[in-house]
This record gives C-alpha cells, sequence and structure tokens, in this order.
C-alpha cells in the first residue's frame, strides 16, 4: 500500500457496554463450538455504511467535506439476530442483525450518496443491509455443532443502541487485525 492513500470507510460505532457484553459472550460460545474465528474486538463494534477503499488525499477530502453537509436527528436501532455469510454451509463471517424503524442508516447512506456519487465515488451495487460483524471465520470444526449453534442465536436480542453520530474513519491493516482511527466525527442535530 503506497504511504499517500488512506483505507477508508464511513461506519456508525456501537458502544452500548450491554451489546458489547454480550458479544463477547456469543463470540466465545461460537468459537467453543468449534468455529475458529478473528473476534472483532467490542471497541471496533461498527455497522459499515460505506466503504471506499484506498482515496488519495484529494479524494479523502471530498468525502470529508461531503460528511460535515449530512444532517440527521439521533435515533435508536435494535440489535438481534445472529447470522452469517455467505450461507448455506459456509461460514465465513458471523454478524448480528440491526433493526432500523426509522431508518435513520438509510437517512444517513442516502444523503451521502446524493452528493459523492456526483463526484464520481462508487457504492456497492449489492444494497445496503444494516450488519455488525462480529467475527471474520478461518475455520469451522465441527459445521453441524456450529450450524446448530448458529441457529439457536438466530432470534436473540442484544439491545437498543443510540445512534448520535457517523464518523469518517481510517482503517489500518495490520498482523493482528486493523486499527482503525476516526478521522471525521459528524454529530446528530440537537433535538
Amino acid at each position: 500500500m503506497r504511504r499517500d492513500l488512506t483505507r477508508t470507510f464511513i461506519a456508525v460505532d456501537f458502544d452500548n457496554p450491554e451489546i458489547a457484553s454480550k458479544v463477547q459472550d456469543i463470540q466465545r460460545g461460537l468459537m467453543e463450538s468449534g468455529v475458529v474465528m478473528k473476534p472483532v474486538e467490542p471497541q471496533n463494534l461498527h455497522v459499515t455504511l460505506w466503504f471506499f477503499g484506498e482515496l488519495d488525499r484529494s479524494r479523502l477530502d471530498l468525502v470529508l467535506e461531503n460528511a460535515r453537509k449530512v444532517s440527521f436527528k439521533a435515533f435508536k436501532v435494535e440489535v438481534s439476530g445472529v447470522g452469517y455469510f455467505p450461507g448455506g454451509n459456509r461460514i465465513n463471517v458471523i454478524w448480528l442483525g440491526i433493526r432500523d424503524p426509522s431508518n435513520g442508516l438509510r437517512n444517513i447512506l442516502d444523503q451521502l450518496l446524493e452528493k459523492l456519487t456526483k463526484l464520481g465515488f462508487r457504492y456497492d451495487d449489492r444494497g445496503f443491509t444494516p450488519h455488525l460483524t462480529i467475527g471474520r471465520v478461518k475455520a469451522v470444526r465441527d459445521r453441524r455443532l456450529a450450524l446448530r449453534k448458529l441457529g439457536e442465536l438466530k432470534e436473540i436480542y442484544l439491545g437498543e443502541q443510540l445512534i448520535d453520530s457517523f464518523k469518517v474513519k481510517k482503517s489500518t491493516l495490520t498482523s493482528k487485525g486493523p486499527i482503525y482511527t476516526d478521522l471525521l466525527v459528524v454529530r446528530a442535530e440537537n433535538p
């Protein structure tokens, strides 16, 4: 990676300690059932709204400038249900579902899309399904046991998260996992 490029994404952090604690319990339980994975650390729990990849300084400045223009009110989302990608018998990524009754996440993303696609930024065409990644799977020792455990967690409720900001983040890849640095925090309007 060239030094003048910044691996960039926009995300909403999840810092509710009750949710973080339950996530750690789920991660531990899955690893005990034979899922070999890199668990996401509590301080790194987030929902990605837009992953840009590596941006040069001028493109990064455009993202920062336009992200500042997004306006939204604070809202709550619910975290519930464990799932995995890609599905079937293949378990590559384990995630938690996000229920967003007010469509607050979609509102933030729509404003970003409206501003940044005009400037040539591309968004992944698969669409936006909010989820909270909790583990990247390296191997599964007992697929049947792992799938049963995942099935048991399909409807679990973890709690509510207040969303009162979103962040433009830098991701630095290391051998121990990514290190995230906040480049910009955009806060919700006062109620």
